[in-house]
């Protein structure tokens, strides 16, 4: 099996504490020692930085970055033609916000199994096994 990790896990795994940090990591772990291969994309690396950099904090630029490295099984998938092509598809049939749409693309660009986020928007596509984490506990 193969998972796509949107942002928000990530996020909530670097820059918050309680209940949805311990769950978000309960679950990668238990991926994880499953045998479940885990990627996400160059968008997500552009997203989660932002606060950091914009508060000037590299120590968490390198939390992140140190989190990708152990936890993720393949590199960072890039933004390319197909992923492109494929994100106009999603917008268009679905109206989904650019950034949302070439998260989807590249996890059904990259044959990942379920896309795992916390965006309930993102419930609707029904190309690709949605796995909310606030349905999860």
């Amino acid at each position: 099996m193969r998972v796509f990790v949107d942002t928000s896990p990530w996020i909530y795994l670097c820059e918050t504490s309680g209940p949805r940090r311990a769950d978000t990591r309960t679950l990668l772990e238990s991926w994880i020692k499953s045998g479940v291969e885990l990627v996400t994309s160059t968008m997500t690396l552009s997203e989660v930085l932002v606060v950091p950099k914009r508060e000037q904090r590299p120590d968490v630029e390198r939390l992140y970055r140190v989190l990708f490295d152990e936890i993720l099984s393949a590199p960072l998938i890039p933004l390319d033609e197909s992923v492109a092509d494929s994100t106009a598809d999603i917008r268009a049939q679905y109206g989904f916000r650019t950034p949302d749409a070439i998260q989807l693309a590249s996890a059904l660009q990259n044959n990942c199994d379920a896309f795992f986020t916390n965006d309930r928007r993102l419930s609707r596509f029904d190309d690709i096994d949605i796995i909310l984490l606030d349905k999860q506990t």
